[in-house]
């Protein structure tokens, strides 16, 4: 059947856009296939189709039951009109505590999964490559929604011990140049000698055995001369970035290398210094909201050359019939940005809107009254706890 006179170069490119699922029942079709598709360089190639081609979006939201109880629950859709269904699921989800277990829509299948933990309150991390970290308090999980299986990362020994107290941050990426997860936690604050801990998982094995190898968790200390705001940053191939204090600027963090440098600025944060700024990463990219209270409106700018070189606005959002009230501060969370369409949260009050380029109009798809809404994205790849 693979008798093919087409060279590997080319085998492999098609291969890298079929689904990890699909793949992984491929693999037994030869021993040929099953030794192109096992190779670290069809990993990574695979990984950045995916961004592209089969890019999902996890929705997850988190309701408290009793003071010490969280619930996780997921949905998982693939097209952005299936948001409205999977708030709407998870509305009646939360009202009568039931949860059904398929939700169909034009072929596409909701998959609601739920998750019981102890603690507090619960905080999902996207990588972009299969799997999404948990935090609860200050344990540390990887979940594979697909397969549906969880796996506990060992604490630190300074998140462990009940003498640290100190505030910190959660970040948790993937860097395809050398298969492998960082989960990292800076401590606050920042500047000017930044102090965090990272634990890497790396993505090992052959003959499409792959699992993970855990490290320890290393503490590190490097200077950091900018005044970074003190909030979790945002994850996009293989960096973080935050915006700084009072002038703004674009500083990212090198998970590979673990240096900091600073990106040249988007045009807007010299155009406009009066308005308020966020990033997000989504896709693969590092994007950029302007938001204008007094417009109102919102403009997208996307990092489309390397290290910061050329930015690209790529959308500009009226919100006149959005806000009914002032918003000086940024009021709004990014969760998809797509070429036809742009996924976002209003804060104040938590509610759903999917903004259509065709038609320039933003749709409300609705709130969740009991809970919290998060979105991560998610990748169908190769990899399984």
């Amino acid at each position: 059947m693979f008798s093919s006179s087409l060279p590997p170069e080319v085998i492999l490119k098609i291969l890298s856009h079929l689904p990890g699922k699909t793949l992984r029942k491929l693999r037994l079709v030869s021993k040929q296939f099953n030794s192109l598709v096992s190779e670290p360089y069809f990993l990574r190639l695979h990984h950045r189709h995916a961004l592209i081609d089969s890019f999902s979006i996890l929705t997850a939201f988190t309701g408290s039951h009793g003071s010490q109880s969280v619930y996780l629950k997921l949905f998982l859709f693939t097209k952005p009109n299936d948001v409205a269904h999977a708030v709407l699921t998870a509305r009646k989800s939360f009202l009568i505590d039931f949860l059904p277990e398929t939700y169909r829509n034009n072929e596409q299948t909701l998959k609601p999964i739920t998750k019981r933990f102890l603690g507090q309150r619960i905080r999902v991390f996207s990588s972009n490559h299969q799997f999404i970290c948990i935090l609860i308090d200050k344990e540390h999980f990887l979940f594979d929604p697909i397969n549906q299986r969880l796996l506990e990362i060992p604490q630190s020994s300074t998140s462990s011990s009940s003498s640290s107290s100190s505030p910190f941050v959660i970040s948790f990426g993937f860097v395809s140049s050398t298969l492998q997860y960082k989960i990292i936690r800076f401590l606050l604050p920042y500047h000017p000698i930044c102090k965090f801990e990272i634990l890497t998982l790396t993505i090992t094995g052959a003959n499409y055995d792959h699992h993970l190898k855990i490290s320890q968790w290393k503490p590190q200390e490097i200077e950091c001369p900018y005044l970074l705001k003190p909030y979790p940053p945002s994850h996009a191939d293989g960096f973080l970035y935050w915006i700084t204090k009072h002038v703004p600027q674009i500083v990212s963090f090198s998970l590979e290398q673990e240096k900091f440098s600073v990106l040249p600025p988007p045009p807007c944060f010299e155009d406009n210094p009066d308005h308020r700024f966020s990033l997000c990463g989504i896709r693969g990219n590092i994007w950029v909201a302007d938001y204008n209270s007094l417009a109102p409106n919102m403009e997208l700018w996307m990092m489309s050359g390397s290290n910061g070189s050329a930015w690209t606005k790529t959308h500009r959002i009226g919100l006149e019939k959005t806000f009914t009230r002032y918003y000086p501060t940024f009021p709004i969370r990014i969760h998809d940005i797509q070429s036809d369409c742009v996924i976002f949260q209003v804060l104040f009050p938590s509610e759903i809107h999917i903004y259509y380029t065709s038609k320039n109009e933003v749709e409300d798809v609705g709130g969740l009254s009991s809970g919290e809404l998060q979105l991560c994205h998610y990748n169908d790849v190769l990899l399984s706890l």
